[in-house]
């Protein structure tokens, strides 16, 4: 739950630096250009809160993907149907 609430807030900030990024490109060249600048960042936002909020997390990006946990949930899973057999 902790990982959602820092991820919607994460790209609440992005979000709002983007636009604020595409209002000024907008006032400085166009509102084409602006379109171009916003966008790409706009939907960058959502992979840079997804790592920002693995950085918090877990304080590294060595286990971002959870194979480790993943092998170990595997080998308990194996131990423990053959105990049964």
């Amino acid at each position: 739950m902790k990982a959602l609430i820092l991820y919607v807030i994460f790209v609440a900030i992005g979000v709002v630096v983007s636009a604020l990024v595409g209002i000024y490109v907008e006032r400085m060249v166009s509102s084409a250009v602006s379109l171009l600048v916003f966008l790409p960042l706009f939907f960058a936002n959502f992979a840079v809160a997804w790592i920002a909020v693995i950085l918090v997390m877990d304080g590294s990006l060595r286990n971002a993907q959870s194979k480790n946990e993943q092998i170990a949930i595997e080998e308990a899973g194996r131990r423990s149907i053959s105990k049964r057999a």
